[in-house]
């Protein structure tokens, strides 16, 4: 599954679509990644949070992989 994060919602609506496939409430998925489900039910919906190591665990944990690319990469690539 791919998605293009933009802003903070982004994150949240692709968190939530891997929660969902999984068939998972977010409780169930907050006490699977060790967080609350206060913080993954904010983090769902798009507020922003603080990227740390805990963020970057839950992301792990999900499979989530950040990568970044500058316009030019991703122009020459498209060009390829």
């Amino acid at each position: 599954m791919r998605a293009i994060i933009e802003r903070p919602e982004d994150i949240g609506v692709f968190v939530q679509r891997i929660r969902r496939d999984a068939q998972l409430t977010q409780l169930e998925l907050a006490s699977a990644l060790g967080t609350s489900q206060r913080w993954l039910s904010e983090l769902e919906a798009g507020k922003p949070k603080r990227i740390d190591g805990n963020y970057f665990s839950v992301l792990s944990k999900l499979g989530i992989t950040l990568v970044a690319e500058t316009a030019e990469t991703a122009e020459r690539d498209a060009d390829e």
